[in-house]
């Protein structure tokens, strides 16, 4: 019987084909050796972004009339690709690739021409504003405002832990535009341009877990901004229903890059094994160790076939939000496992700064709460699990 590449089953010709220009490119530019100056110098790299852009390998879920592919699938490899090659890199593509599918989705025809080109060329940063103060995972307690006055809306808020949002040219921001009604049925997502002057203020930008460099975590306010009525998105009152279907856009995209970011990490604790001696062997012989390996791989490869599985659902026009939240599930899950082992098998080494095994361990930590906690996708995934079962008519399997 003859080796088969897996990629060449998984994925069709012009998908791996896309893998592979991106690894070139990624291999080309120095991505890995540029994360280890990121995390010297602490450095947005924009510049890098900007090349990807150039090189055509940004927003190719757009479709073909805004120069994409038209499918998720091709994100989610861009997404796992830049999360092996450099993670700060990864992070600033990810929330951008939220808004722009999120616009290509949703976007009126004027919305689209004005928006994705920059966002695709890599000119625009995008980023994702729903999180507030005292709404996280209760995404209906939001209490940003928006009031049509005349031909505009005027947002006021505050908005916490925005990826990019510092650095955004363009933020998609969701609030209340019915506050009479149930949050549901009165919330709207808008485009905004946080330009000077326009009211978005930076209140601060925060370090993650002791630091994550190349990257901003930002609060955020909006002090009567000014926005036209012709950049709300898909409609008023629409916002919950973009919001959901964002979020699993969103939590899918999240886990390829995660199992991206797991990848290189593996590898070193795969290398280091069968490097260390001790007792006159390779650790790599010591059950102890080659058995972390297995469960590290196993689960691994699971996140990521739960991780296309949901982007070609998603392509195929279903509903992935039970799948998305089991992608984000996974593959944070995946990632610390393989952070914890890795930092044991590397022993004392793992602990300092030789390696990257300590850094990857808070990166893992920190990976279980952005897009929604792993709490909050257990309840999502019970919740759906119980909802098919009782859409199930007259199916008893508790009797013979």
């Amino acid at each position: 019987m003859k080796k088969r590449n897996k990629e060449e089953v998984l994925f069709s010709s012009d998908e791996n084909k896309f893998r592979d220009e991106l690894r070139d490119f990624l291999v080309r530019e120095e991505a890995k050796k540029i994360e280890q100056e990121i995390y010297g110098s602490d450095f947005y790299p924009r510049e890098l972004y900007e090349k990807l852009g150039e090189e055509g390998f940004l927003a190719p879920v757009l479709p073909a009339e805004h120069g994409g592919k038209g499918k998720l699938v091709y994100e989610a490899i861009l997404a796992e690709e830049l999360g092996a090659a450099c993670v700060p890199l990864a992070w600033i593509q990810s929330t951008s690739s939220y808004v722009y599918a999120t616009i290509a989705r949703y976007g009126s025809e004027e919305q689209k021409r004005r928006y994705l080109p920059p966002l695709k060329k890599g000119a625009n940063i995008g980023a994702i504003a729903i999180t507030e103060p005292e709404a996280g995972s209760d995404v209906m307690r939001i209490k940003t405002r928006a009031e049509l006055l005349d031909d505009k809306y005027v947002i006021s808020g505050e908005k916490r832990n925005i990826t990019n949002g510092s650095k955004a040219d363009i933020l998609l921001v969701w609030a209340i535009t019915n506050p009479g009604v149930d949050p549901a049925r009165g919330m709207s997502a808008f485009i905004v341009e946080p330009k000077a002057g326009t009211g978005v203020e930076v209140l601060e930008d925060y370090n993650l877990l002791g630091g994550f460099p190349g990257t901003v975590n930002s609060h955020l306010r909006f002090d009567a901004v000014s926005v036209p009525e012709e950049n709300i998105l898909g409609g008023e009152n629409e916002g919950a229903k973009i919001m959901f279907d964002e979020l699993s856009i969103e939590r899918a995209l999240y886990a390829a890059m995660l199992v991206g970011e797991a990848r290189p990490v593996l590898e070193l604790a795969v290398a280091y094994s069968m490097e260390r001696e001790q007792f006159g062997t390779s650790i790599s012989r010591f059950e102890a160790i080659s058995f972390k390996i297995a469960d590290m791989v196993t689960r691994l490869e699971a996140a990521k076939l739960m991780v296309y599985h949901t982007a070609r659902l998603i392509d195929k026009g279903f509903d992935a939000e039970q799948e998305s939240a089991m992608s984000k599930l996974l593959a944070s899950e995946a990632f610390y496992e393989v952070a914890h082992s890795t930092v044991q098998i590397l022993g004392g080494r793992g602990l300092s700064d030789e390696y990257p095994a300590e850094w990857a361990f808070r990166m893992a930590r920190l990976s279980m709460i952005p897009a929604g906690t792993n709490e909050i996708m257990r309840f999502i995934i019970q919740r759906e699990v119980y909802k098919e079962h009782k859409s199930k008519k007259n199916l008893n399997l508790l009797t013979r």
